[in-house]
């Protein structure tokens, strides 16, 4: 069921998919890349990574990234805090 609503969801609209994260997402968290805001939402068993212009939830959705569960969701903020941090020293 989530893969099948996953793919529903990366075809939709910039609008729909502000609509959907209102209506059935749980925002998890934010975190900031690139002096960028990043939300986190769980929505229906997966996770998406959403950019939106101008940093507010409201605008339109500059970038998106879904992930299939919370282990894969891991990895990649985990290999995004790793460059991060290699990119300091």
């Amino acid at each position: 069921m989530a893969m099948w609503f996953k793919k529903l969801f990366n075809g939709l609209s910039e609008r729909k998919v502000i609509q959907m994260m209102r209506e059935r997402g749980s925002l998890v968290g934010s975190r900031e890349h690139a002096g960028r805001k990043i939300y986190i939402y769980m929505i229906k068993g997966f996770f998406a990574q959403v950019m939106f212009r101008q940093d507010d939830p409201v605008e339109a959705v500059e970038y998106i990234q879904t992930f299939e569960d919370i282990n894969q969701l891991n990895s990649h903020l985990e290999q995004e805090f790793k460059s991060a941090f290699l990119a300091t020293r």
